[in-house]
Parts: structure tokens; sequence; C-alpha cells
């Protein structure tokens, strides 16, 4: 917890005990041995840490119970400046507190919290203190106990050579991750990213993710706390996200979890003769802005899954695109508990109109291509609003084509209903539920904000893809075998038996 909240917290404290101090005098302490104290935990438990960040703070009660009031003769921490533990107690932050008077039938507080030091190890670490508690003579103890997690720390880094980044231990970036142009990087199977509140990784030059299946790279916000009973990662607006500048080129991500930040991918404008990015068996979900947002680029995209965005979840203008088998599924949250917002945009924009963000002028690329094969396009919006927004100004074109496809569209801009143009939506399923396995996770009547874009038994994209380009990618995200039923199904996941809820 950082320190205006530290200070919150103590202001609190001091004006609670100021208002007990003037209303008791304390003149009959308890001496009796048997009368101790209560705590609201016997074990008070961090979930995993980072090493040199300090965790937001952690609460519990001192209770006295009897019908006197308590001399506390001491309250300490006991591995002071070993375990990285910090205390405060009524109102007041140490290591050790004496003659702490509570009175009869009442409480106080003590807020906890740690930052860890590193352990010289790649895997999570226990650590644990106890605070002492010496009352009438007699010792009681609350345990606290974290996992503490190495992580190679990162501030502003800039890699000016070809570099591979093992997986080791986690990253840990604050600002940025720069790789130069004309560089390479390779992220190898396993490593993780925690991206600290607004950084980005910048790609000048090449990026390659080679996760796998069993070993994912993942990408998410560094902090690993909850926020009303909710996750921080299951929450959008974490860090920055991933930029790719014009001169960035053949750029590869393979088996990786890209999460809960700002903006998913950002491409600059570029030249679509070239391949930017290839991704395959990529996850990318939950940002508070746009997922993929594309400036004449070429990307391909096969076995992928784009999720809940508050924006859309793709933007592409100009440029040359392929998506085989993928989900496209915007459920972002508007639970007004959560508070961060509905979704407000179409799923996906093809535009053909750029105004640049510096100069404000005005520059059409024509979207050359940009084909979709057995992918589902969904989202949870009515179905009076169109789920493809197609945009052409200037006199640049919009070459778009969609098969074996499964979309949510009004019809009224994307020629479904058009018999005077040449075909561009092919065997497509029109406006029918994809029925995924899990969009409206709730547990006790609150929201979870966890979600299953498998889809279940009774979805009508089973068994209808189009084999032909199903033969390229016969293995579904999850690795499961396309062509052991009735035909492969549509989207980034096979239908699989055991994970129906119907």
């Amino acid at each position: 917890m950082n320190k205006s909240c530290w200070a919150f917290f103590s202001f609190l404290l001091f004006l609670l005990t100021t208002f007990w101090a003037c209303n008791d005098d304390f003149d009959d302490y308890s001496e009796n041995p048997r009368h101790l104290l209560s705590f609201s935990v016997d074990t008070l438990r961090f979930d995993t840490v980072l090493a040199t960040i300090n965790t937001p703070v952690k609460v519990f009660m001192v209770y006295n119970k009897n019908n006197k009031p308590l001399l506390i003769a001491s309250i300490q921490l006991k591995n002071a400046g070993e375990s990285g533990f910090k205390i405060n107690v009524d109102g007041r932050a140490g290591n050790r507190f004496e003659d702490v008077e509570i009175r009869a039938n009442d409480s106080l507080y003590v807020l906890v919290d740690i930052k860890p030091e590193i352990q010289e190890s790649n895997r999570p670490v226990v650590i644990t203190d106890y605070i002492e508690f010496t009352t009438n003579g007699r010792q009681q103890n609350v345990l606290l106990e974290a996992y503490g997690q190495d992580v190679i720390v990162c501030k502003g880094l800039t890699i000016l050579s070809d570099t591979i980044l093992s997986s080791w231990k986690p990253y840990l970036i604050y600002d940025s991750l720069v790789v130069s142009e004309g560089i390479r990087v390779d992220i190898n199977a396993g490593a993780t990213f925690y991206m600290h509140n607004n950084a980005e990784i910048i790609v000048k030059g090449t990026l390659r993710i080679n996760g796998s299946i069993e070993n994912p790279v993942t990408i998410r916000g560094a902090r690993m706390d909850a926020m009303i009973g909710i996750p921080y990662d299951l929450i959008p607006g974490q860090w920055g996200g991933i930029r790719f500048m014009s001169a960035s080129f053949h750029n590869v991500f393979e088996y990786a979890h890209i999460r809960n930040g700002n903006l998913g991918m950002k491409f600059e404008p570029s030249n679509p003769n070239e391949t930017k990015l290839s991704m395959k068996n990529v996850k990318l979900t939950n940002f508070k802005g746009t997922l993929l947002y594309s400036v004449n680029c070429r990307i391909t995209a096969e076995n992928c899954e784009f999720s809940n965005s508050r924006k859309a979840l793709l933007t592409l203008i100009g440029g040359n695109y392929s998506f085989t088998h993928c989900t496209m599924a915007n459920y972002y949250s508007s639970s007004r508990e959560a508070g961060w917002g509905n979704s407000d945009n179409e799923t996906i924009q093809l535009l053909n109109c750029y105004v640049n963000e510096e100069t404000h002028d005005t520059i059409y690329y024509p979207v050359e291509q940009a084909r979709f094969y057995n992918t589902i396009v969904w989202g949870m919006r009515d179905l009076s609003s169109s789920k493809i927004q197609l945009k052409e100004s200037g006199g640049s074109s919009i070459n778009y084509y969609f098969e074996n496809c499964l979309i949510n569209t009004d019809g009224t801009n994307d020629d479904v209903n058009n018999p005077d143009v040449a075909p561009k939506i092919v065997n497509c399923i029109i406006n029918k539920n994809p029925e995924f396995i899990d969009t409206n996770p709730l547990k006790d009547g609150k929201d979870e904000f966890t979600y299953d874009f498998r889809i279940d038994s009774i979805s009508p994209a089973r068994n209808v893809a189009n084999q032909q380009a199903a033969n390229s990618i016969p293995y579904d995200i999850k690795g499961i075998n396309r062509f052991l039923d009735e035909g492969p199904d549509i989207g980034a996941y096979e239908y699989v038996p055991e994970t129906s809820n119907k």
C-alpha cells in the first residue's frame, strides 16, 4: 500500500483511539492471567507476492472480550527487518509497541503488509513471521504467512542486441520494455511478465513468443490482490499494452496468454506487403480499450481467442488480414459492482480511413483483404446493433470475406442480404447464439468475471466448419483433434463432451 493510504489508515485510527481515550480512563486493568485477547484470525495469509513490491495492507482485529480493560504489555513483530513484514497498531507504525490499552468488550486494528526481499529462488518461497502479544504475563501469537516470488526487475529497459528471455524467473516490468529496431528478442516457453501500472512493451524490431501448450507465455498485470473480492488479474486496465512500431516486422506469437491491460496490441501504420505478426494459439482477453488495433499491416491469426474489451475486439484500418478458427466474443462486463463499464463498440471494425494522432492528417488505406474462416464473431449486445462495422470513405475499398463463420449482424452494412454484389459471406450462420459454456459466471449472486468460450453440446457451431481450412489446423487451441467426430467445429475450441453443462 502506498504512503497516502497508510497515512489515511493511521489518521483514521488516531481519531478513533483519541475518541476512546476521551471516554475511558482505564483505571482498573484486569490482572487475571485468564483474561486474554481474542483475534479475528489465527493466521494472516497473503497470496503470492512479488519481491521488491509493497503489497496492499491486510487487517485483522484484536478483541478484549472481558468485562475489564486490559493493558497489553507488548506487541512485537518477532522477525522485523528479516521477513519483510510491516505492522501498524492502533494508528502507529513500528515493530514493537508497549503498554497498549484496550477497554472492556472493545477491539483494535492491526494493519499488516509485506515487501519481500529477493529469495534467490525461481519458485515461490514461504515467508513467515508472527506478532507476539504479551498480556498479564502470557503470550499469544498471530502467524503471518506469504509466498514470495523472486522476479527480474526491468525499469525502462531497452534491449540493444539479440536476446533470449528465459523462463527461469518472472519479469517485473516498470515503465517499458523496448525491443530496438533491427533487434530480435525470443521469449522462451513458460516465461511470465508482470506489468506494472501503465507499463508497455514497445516493439521496434522483432519479438518472438515461443510458448507451448503445456507452458504458455503469460503477460499480465502485476497486482496480486483483489478489489471487492475480484482478483486484479480479472480486472482490465492494469497496465499499458503492446505497441508495434512501423519498422517492426516478422513478429511471431505462439501459445501466449495476454490479459487485463488498457490497450491489447496496437500496430502503427506499416507495410502490408510484409508480415507484421503471425499468431497461433493466443488468448488476448479483458482489455479496457481495443484488443487489436492495426493500421495498414499484414496479420494472420489461427486458433486464437479474442475476448472482452470495452471497445472493439478488432479495429482494422487498411491492410491485409487473415483469421482462421478464431473465437471473437465480447462479453465485457457492465457490472455495477465492478464499475468498469460496458462495451460500446462493434465486435469488429473494418475501416479505410486513418487520422494521424499527431498531425491530424487523414490518410486512406485500402483494406486489401480481411478474410475470416471458421470463426465465431459474437457479443452480448442485442441483434439490432451490428457486430461488424464497415466504414468506407475517400474511395478506398474494403475487401472482406467470411466463410463458414458464425456471426452476429443486422445485415444492413455487410452485404449479407445484397444479391447485387459478389458473395462476401458464404456458408455462414447468422444471428444464432453460439452457446458458449459460461458467459454469465455467478457465485453467490455475484459476478466472478471468469468466462469459458468453449462451445456447448447444443451449439450450432458444431461440425460445420470448412474442412479444407481445418486441414491446415487439425488441432484446436487446447490441442484437441478436430477430426475425431462428425466434423470440425467453428471457432478456436473443438467441442469435447465432458465440457458440456447442458
